[in-house]
């Protein structure tokens, strides 16, 4: 059987938490068995059991260990009591600790089933892409999940010259709704990012590292929940390419279908002329 990541946060959440809950009663258990704090309560009077005598026996663990449950959720049947000073305060302190248990297991759980899974993802790669005569440094976003919307993005770029960080650009911009797939392009050939592509170009040219953060901030479409995304890149993560290829289909109804991840961060390659192009406008 085969869960979706969320699913298998949510088991192994609810696995952890019965384990901790087995260790708090079987420990107590074991503590008010080998101490002696605990014995059955006597019938209150013969006169309510005919023919029955009050009892009043010592414990066996089975016993311990349903004392230690009925404690531990502050039920208090009275079937069985402490009989010691030291009894009384093994009980106050495993009925507190069950209170935080309770509330800590309780929220988490909300959290965990409620909260949006981390299924936005970008590609391994910065690409520097030719298209329609323009070079673009390019991102491809996927979304496993609900879509996002009101997208604000950043892009920086920066080179850390005598420890000091130097910025080369940064820009702020508004993106289109991240359904499944959303293509992030900068136009390096746009007046006033000729600097961009020189920090580029010269990194490529063993010059200083160049550092990139790219990141997002949106809404879940459905629960409103914001979502935000970093992914840091530096020049090592630069390649060449052309056109990404199709991770997905359309159906004649306009909806998307037989999606292929295995596509997310193929490209196709770009030619050496091209390439050489790109070096000689930045020189």
């Amino acid at each position: 059987m085969t869960f979706r990541f969320k699913t298998r946060e949510v088991l192994l959440f609810i696995l952890v938490s019965l384990g901790v809950y087995m260790t708090f009663i079987f420990g107590f258990a074991w503590i008010y068995y080998n101490t002696g704090s605990i014995e059955m309560t006597p019938y209150s009077t013969p006169y309510n059991h005919p023919g029955v005598a009050p009892v009043s026996n010592k414990i066996n663990f089975e016993k311990a260990v349903y004392f230690s449950i009925v404690s531990f959720h502050t039920i208090g049947f009275g079937d069985i009591h402490p009989v010691t000073q030291l009894g009384r305060q093994i009980v106050m302190i495993q009925s507190t600790i069950s209170l935080f248990f309770t509330s800590i297991f309780s929220g988490f759980l909300v959290y965990f089933v409620i909260k949006r899974p981390q299924d936005v993802f970008t590609t391994k790669k910065v690409y520097i892409r030719k298209r329609d005569g323009n070079y673009y440094l390019s991102l491809r976003l996927g979304n496993k999940g609900r879509d996002i919307i009101d997208l604000k993005s950043k892009f920086e770029a920066w080179t850390i010259e005598n420890n000091t960080r130097v910025r080369a650009f940064r820009i702020e911009e508004e993106l289109a709704d991240l359904e499944k797939i959303l293509y992030y392009d900068l136009n390096l050939d746009e007046p006033g990012r000729l600097p961009l592509r020189r920090a580029i170009s010269s990194a490529l040219g063993k010059g200083p590292l160049l550092h990139m953060k790219f990141s997002f901030i949106g809404n879940d479409i459905k629960t409103g929940e914001q979502v935000a995304y970093a992914k840091y890149y530096d020049s090592r993560h630069l390649s060449f390419g052309k056109r990404f290829l199709n991770v997905y289909s359309w159906d004649p109804n306009g909806r998307r279908r037989d999606f292929h991840w295995g596509n997310f961060e193929k490209i196709e390659p770009m030619e050496k002329t091209e390439t050489e192009e790109f070096y000689s406008i930045t020189n």
